[in-house]
């Protein structure tokens, strides 16, 4: 057998010329043996908060922080703190052929401090990565309450870029009853160096109810 949970939160609120993200994610699984005995394969969790400022219509700085947990990669913590900028393309711009459309996209700096039970690659003074990042949000004009998504974002190591951190998902929620929603995603989480004899790449496929207020 194999049993699977998430849990998600996420925040958003948008002011005039400032915008602030949180997201929260929490993931467990774990699979049965023959033996009746089971087996943990994922426990993870994550924690980020980003701010905007927007400079002119289309134009913004952020500061970002995110701190990652993950016992399966042996990954005790992660921190990233981060400057940087980006370029609204499109904020809730209505097609009539289509719908309405938000994507942006961002360019910046991180410091990245990486502990680790077993990883002869870490460095324990830290690093500095590159950060590109963009998101997409599509809400189609026949039907009411359905919204597709989807984000990227990719951090190479500026001194070693053959090292390097990326995550992507893609997914859709629709609204149910009251303000519940469904919500259904797949997300991609890859790391070109991490512990010792671990895999480099997580897949996780999330189908969940969410709560909008």
């Amino acid at each position: 057998y194999e049993n699977t949970g998430s849990l998600i939160a996420n925040v958003n609120r948008r002011w005039e010329n400032d915008r602030f993200t949180g997201d929260f994610g929490y993931y467990y699984g774990e699979t049965g043996m023959a033996d009746g005995e089971s087996q943990k394969t994922t426990d993870r969790w994550e924690i980020e908060a980003k701010h905007d400022h927007f400079w002119l219509p289309k134009i913004y700085n952020y500061e970002n922080l995110k701190y990652d947990r993950d016992e399966i990669q042996d990954l005790n913590a992660r921190y990233r703190i981060g400057l940087g900028g980006g370029y609204q393309w499109l904020e809730n711009a209505l097609f009539e052929s289509t719908g309405k459309w938000s994507f942006n996209q961002e360019l910046g700096v991180n410091w990245i401090k990486e502990e680790y039970e077993n990883n002869d690659d870490v460095k324990d003074n830290g690093f500095c990565a590159l950060r590109y990042a963009h998101h997409l949000n599509y809400i189609p004009k026949w039907t009411d309450g359905l919204e597709f998504f989807h984000n990227f974002e990719i951090l190479p190591e500026v001194d070693e870029w053959e090292k390097f951190l990326a995550k992507g998902d893609v997914g859709f929620s629709t609204k149910l009853i009251w303000n519940f929603n469904l919500l259904a995603k797949i997300e991609w989480d890859y790391n070109s160096k991490p512990a010792n004899t671990r895999k480099k790449d997580d897949l996780r496929y999330i189908v969940g109810l969410g709560y909008k207020w």
